[in-house]
């Protein structure tokens, strides 16, 4: 007599199996594209350096969003969000703009808001030691970015 019982159990178990790896194979695609922070030495030129202070100094109507750098570290280009408004998003764009901007030169995304992303050994990415104040003189931003290796 053929165990029916038995039988369906297996097939269960081989598709729930099947649904999973299809799950993670398409989480971890998913994961890895949506990495757009830069890894890796950086130099910020100057030009880049002036204009970072500018986009994290923002004003009483904007505040920082994104702020994208070319590898070379020679190219950017940065959005504001108006005060009082939620923003997210927009990484796909200022990464095409940035290297449109900057001779074709692949970007990544550098800060988001007053927070350094970008990983270089050096910089986490994440938490107070990669926080810029605003408050700050440029001649102190320009000692943090040296201090995490950006200048």
């Amino acid at each position: 007599m053929v165990n029916v019982l038995g039988m369906i159990n297996m097939k269960l178990f081989f598709y729930f199996r099947a649904f999973i790896l299809a799950f993670l194979i398409i989480f971890l695609n998913v994961s890895q594209a949506s990495s757009k922070s830069g890894r890796g030495d950086l130099q910020l030129s100057d030009f880049v350096v002036d204009a970072f202070i500018n986009y994290i100094k923002g004003n009483t109507t904007h505040s920082p969003q994104k702020f994208a750098v070319s590898i070379d570290g020679m190219g950017y280009m940065y959005y504001y969000c108006e005060s009082g408004n939620t923003c997210s998003g927009g990484d796909s764009l200022i990464l095409k703009e940035c290297s449109k901007n900057s001779n074709g030169e692949e970007c990544f995304i550098f800060a988001s808001k007053r927070t350094i992303k970008w990983k270089n050994g050096i910089n986490p990415g994440k938490g107070k030691a990669s926080k810029i104040s605003r408050k700050w003189t440029k001649d102190e931003i320009k000692n943090k970015l040296s201090e995490l290796g950006f200048y």
